[in-house]
């Protein structure tokens, strides 16, 4: 006896065929961004450790110029930022807005990639010429002027798609914050990034404002692209795995809007009492203090959504770590407001703690939030699962351990090193004393790294696994059960 589906089983049978349509749409261009992001993010940390080593060992590989502290630090923290960041940032935000919108990836394909290979192209090129000694010296833009272009064309042809579909999406809700975060970020690195790069590469004689830009945009890439990115990841999978829709919609709305005006007043209060106008750094130090409301907004409407359901943590790898960068998100907005306030700031500026600051927002909070992200949407494009869950903990544990380590070592080293500069004993004192004084701090940031690279060496393996097809094959997700079962069992939704 033959029996006719529901109507409910239709509609989900449908709605399955429809998201796999959609990933098949965006499978190639996604992993494509991915794997490269993978590939940056690994030699970012191996450069992290050679140029930790410099702080406390000068002479180790002295006779190399191309190894000079000078050279690594800025190809290190560009490779992590460019290479590995806004690549994988990009992916994220791509799979997000299809699924939100639901709509599909229907023509451009083959421009997406044209971009991604431009963009790594050059990319590999701008760092090659920091490494050979052509930096600007300008932060976060130490590249040639003649990538920029490059770079912003890249980025425009992969927002034009997931502007394309917000526009067309269908929202019976109303409000989708995970897809406003996503469509801001769209248009503010533009904004930024085109405001930053005109001003310093176009208009010579900008003197000491030149350095005020240059500080503006570092702060307004890590919160107007950084954490858009973050913050829409984590508000689309924490209820996508929890099952509970997002505890309050004002909250949400309000962060939102509250990052959005704040945001991109900051980064002035870099040279509080520099040569600049009073006004300019006065607003960045307000506006940076004023940004814990929406940190704060967010990370508890975050706790709420999660509350009865703190179990998944422990056996969901997407929310084991969309948690712990969802957790990165108040500390962040903490350090920022240390940093900016008058009463710290003086002491911690032009120390290692803006290095900590840095640190903790493109890896400690975005990046996390991101590779949940991916151990997410990875098995649904390569139509197989991950195939060790050690290696999943591993990743999880050691880039946790390497993060904490070097935010906590190098705020406690900025304020030895903000006292002992601002220390009236200490006028007459050799720099080089000073350095020393930070060695362990330095040691401490070397070995963290290591941890780091150790884990993202073999998230790369893995994933190139999982792109190549060479995956577990099961229908039941790789979930994190206990330390002494490396077989999942149960599925989740």
């Amino acid at each position: 006896m033959q029996t006719t589906p529901s109507s409910a089983d239709q509609d989900l049978q449908a709605d399955n065929l429809r998201r796999a349509a959609i990933d098949k749409s965006v499978k190639g261009p996604v992993l494509f961004l991915f794997l490269n992001g993978a590939f940056w993010l690994m030699a970012s940390t191996i450069l992290g450790v050679l140029a930790a080593v410099k702080l406390f060992s000068p002479s180790f590989l002295g006779d190399c110029p191309v190894l000079q502290f000078g050279r690594l630090q800025p190809t290190h923290l560009n490779a992590l930022v460019y290479g590995w960041g806004i690549q994988a940032g990009l992916g994220v935000m791509l799979w997000i807005m299809a699924r939100r919108s639901g709509q599909e990836l229907k023509s451009g394909k083959s421009l997406l990639y044209v971009a991604g290979v431009f963009w790594n192209i050059a990319l590999t090129l701008g760092l090659l010429s920091i490494l050979m000694g052509g930096s600007t010296s300008m932060q976060w833009l130490e590249m040639p002027r003649w990538v920029w272009p490059i770079l912003l064309a890249s980025f425009l042809v992969f927002a034009w798609p997931m502007v394309i579909m917000f526009g067309r999406a269908f929202r019976p809700e109303g409000f989708m914050v995970s897809t406003w975060y996503i469509l801001g970020a769209c248009f503010w690195f533009p904004w930024i990034f085109i405001t930053a790069n005109v001003c310093l590469h176009c208009l010579p004689g900008l003197g000491a404002l030149g350095a005020g830009i240059n500080a503006w945009y570092v702060h307004g890439l890590i919160l107007l692209f950084f954490a858009p990115v973050a913050i829409g990841s984590a508000y689309y999978f924490i209820p996508k795995i929890t099952g509970q829709p997002i505890a309050s919609a004002e909250l949400s709305k309000l962060g939102f809007w509250a990052l959005a005006v704040l945001a991109g007043w900051t980064g002035m209060q870099t040279y509080m009492g520099g040569p600049l106008p009073a006004w300019m750094p006065s607003i960045g130090a307000l506006t940076g203090t004023l940004l814990l409301i929406p940190v704060g907004v967010v990370g508890l409407n975050h706790h709420l959504t999660t509350l009865g359901k703190h179990s998944l943590v422990a056996s969901s790898p997407t929310l084991r770590f969309t948690f712990l960068g969802s957790l990165f998100y108040p500390v962040t907005g903490i350090v920022l407001a240390l940093l900016s306030n008058y009463s710290t700031g003086v002491t911690l500026q032009f120390t290692h703690a803006t290095y900590g600051f840095q640190i903790v927002a493109v890896y400690g909070f975005f990046s996390m939030c991101v590779f949940g992200a991916i151990y997410y949407i990875v098995p649904r494009l390569a139509g197989c699962e991950w195939l060790s869950v050690r290696l999943i903990r591993n990743h999880f544990w050691f880039s946790t351990y390497g993060i904490a380590t070097i935010v906590v070592t190098s705020l406690v080293a900025g304020v030895q090193q903000g006292g002992d500069l601002n220390h009236p004993e200490m006028w007459d004192q050799d720099f080089m004393q000073l350095s020393l004084n930070a060695r362990p701090y330095m040691i401490a940031r070397a070995l963290a790294w290591c941890l780091i690279t150790w884990s993202n060496i073999w998230f790369l393996i893995h994933l190139m696994l999982m792109v190549a097809g060479l995956g577990r094959r099961s229908s039941a997700p790789t979930l994190l059960h206990s330390a002494h079962d490396d077989t999942p069992h149960a599925a989740h939704a």
